[in-house]
């Protein structure tokens, strides 16, 4: 009976730190409806949707993640309504309330965001035995069957933990703004992560120092004086 309590409470243990291997729903943010737009009178026009992972649902493991470590994951849809093709990176300042942010590089974000994958190897460990018989007055287990359960719940979450974290890792690779060409009259969207742990209006202003500098005159050149006759000693 001791036995049996021990494989049950090693089992409720491992399901109560480890759980199952969490699924990656994808943002896909250019079926996203419920756009924010966001006032500006800059000629790039945006909107946004916060809550990006937690708004497709199945991402619960991940949101998580952003909680915890400070990240702010947005849709965004980027219109250039320029005369000319712009440079994300170069040409806009993403705006965050009043401050300007650097979204963190979707490489580095998807690293931060992704699931554990090793901690499925306590799995191993959960492998009762049934059938087996106790002696009362000595407390020996004798006979039963030991269930290798272990290896294939620890393989399989291991497996399906590491494929969502692919495919988060995929979509914001996809979906990356980082020196992305926007060219005059496109849409473009994007997922932007950015560490803060507030929720602010966003906004995207063209840099001015991003416009092409007006024409100006070329100075006049001063004729070059006229050269001084050497007269020869008589």
């Amino acid at each position: 009976m001791h036995h049996r309590f021990t494989q049950f409470y090693t089992a409720a243990l491992l399901a109560l730190t480890t759980g199952c291997a969490g699924s990656y729903t994808a943002i896909q943010p250019n079926r996203i409806a419920t756009y924010v737009s966001s006032p500006s009178a800059s000629p790039i026009e945006m909107a946004y949707q916060f809550d990006a992972l937690r708004q497709r649902g199945g991402n619960k493991k991940y949101v998580k993640k952003e909680t915890k470590n400070g990240y702010r994951v947005a849709a965004v849809r980027i219109t250039n309504k320029s005369d000319r093709d712009i440079n994300f990176s170069r040409d806009i300042d993403i705006l965050y309330g009043d401050r300007p942010v650097v979204p963190t590089p979707s490489a580095v974000a998807a690293h931060d965001l992704r699931q554990g994958v090793a901690i499925y190897l306590l799995y191993l460990l959960l492998n009762p035995t049934i059938g087996a018989t106790t002696d009362p007055r000595t407390g020996a287990i004798s006979g039963g069957t030991t269930l290798p359960l272990g290896p294939f719940i620890a393989g399989g979450n291991m497996l399906g933990a590491s494929g969502a974290n692919g495919n988060l890792r995929k979509e914001f690779a996809a979906f990356d703004l980082t020196n992305r060409t926007i060219k005059s009259g496109e849409t473009v969207y994007g997922i932007v992560s950015m560490r803060e742990t507030s929720v602010a209006p966003i906004r995207a202003e063209l840099r001015s120092t991003s416009m092409p500098a007006a024409s100006l005159p070329m100075p006049a050149v001063a004729p070059a004086p006229a050269a001084t006759p050497v007269v020869a000693p008589r």
